[in-house]
């Protein structure tokens, strides 16, 4: 029992699980899913509209007008990978569902039970798995997620459920959105000797096209701009968050974005772009961590829509 305690201490000072609190809790359910969204500071929550809804608003898969398969990689803290795949399906005229599988890897680490040689080395993972599901009546648009979770540590392991809650609707001819999800209601059964409290985050945003460009010959959009805020709360942490974002798409082929998060663990600024064509779009994100955390963090997707 003692070494398992001490390992649990080793695992909670590490820099890759600590970082984004381990009072939270399953750090991989906060980490956020693409590198779109990463790049405009994961403020998602209005405009999210793909495959990835089924992460930041099960309400967005019936915003979408096809169906897309995604995947996202994180290089993370200390080398540490997150993993993301996704895909959304046409349910009906108004209506679209999702599935996902996601994956946390934290790499080795060296165990001791004290000063000297190690004793081996242990890893912690992180899997969910769900389905969602959202329905549009008219503008307003809600949707609902379920999902398993399980994580291991050295040699314990714990399962549990969650279930996110979305909404979303657009005004003035979709020049603006908004949105508001509650994220993460459930709960863990016991690691060794307690269970982790799941990250539980509400968040509300408004995003908006201020301005398009269009050819005069053919109408083809020439330059899309696309602005996002949104402010979100972890309940158990009792921590609030700013998120802006803001993307331009040039001929509908590539966008540049940029974000801030404010009263983040790890990160403040983040830019980064994507390529499109042919049904599939391409997006990266370049995350330069806080003094002390190393990096930097970079995200990499791959979207297809058909």
């Amino acid at each position: 029992m003692m070494r398992i305690l001490l390992l649990g201490l080793l695992l909670a000072g590490s820099t890759a699980i600590n970082s984004y609190g381990q009072d939270g809790g399953l750090a991989f359910l906060r980490i956020g899913a693409n590198a779109s969204a990463s790049s405009m500071g994961d403020a998602q929550v209005s405009s999210s509209s793909d495959a990835f809804s089924t992460f930041w608003n099960p309400a967005g898969l019936a915003a979408a007008q096809s169906n897309s398969l995604a995947l996202s990689h994180h290089i993370w803290l200390a080398d540490t990978r997150n993993y993301y795949i996704t895909g959304r399906f046409q349910a009906g005229d108004n209506s679209g569902f999702g599935a996902f599988v996601s994956a946390f890897d934290s790499g080795d680490f060296d165990a001791r039970v004290g000063p000297g040689e190690r004793d081996g080395v242990f890893s912690a993972q992180f899997i969910g798995v769900g389905a969602s599901y959202g329905q549009a009546i008219g503008p307003v648009r809600f949707g609902v997620t379920a999902k398993f979770l399980s994580e291991q540590v050295f040699n314990e392991d714990a399962t549990g459920y969650a279930f996110d809650f979305g909404l979303q609707a657009d005004f003035f001819q979709e020049g603006i959105k908004i949105g508001a999800a509650l994220q993460n209601v459930g709960e863990m059964t016991e690691l060794n000797v307690e269970s982790t409290q799941l990250p539980r985050t509400l968040r509300a945003g408004i995003s908006i096209y201020p301005f398009r460009v269009l050819a005069m010959a053919d109408g083809t959009v020439l330059l899309n701009a696309f602005l996002t805020g949104e402010v979100s709360h972890i309940t158990n942490l009792d921590q609030t968050r700013f998120h802006i974002g803001a993307a331009a798409e040039v001929v509908e082929l590539v966008t540049v974005r940029a974000g801030f998060i404010t009263n983040d663990d790890l990160r403040g600024l983040s830019i980064g772009g994507g390529l499109g064509s042919n049904g599939f779009l391409f997006d990266y994100a370049f995350l330069p961590f806080d003094d002390g955390f190393g990096g930097p963090g970079h995200v990499l997707s791959l979207l297809y829509e058909w």
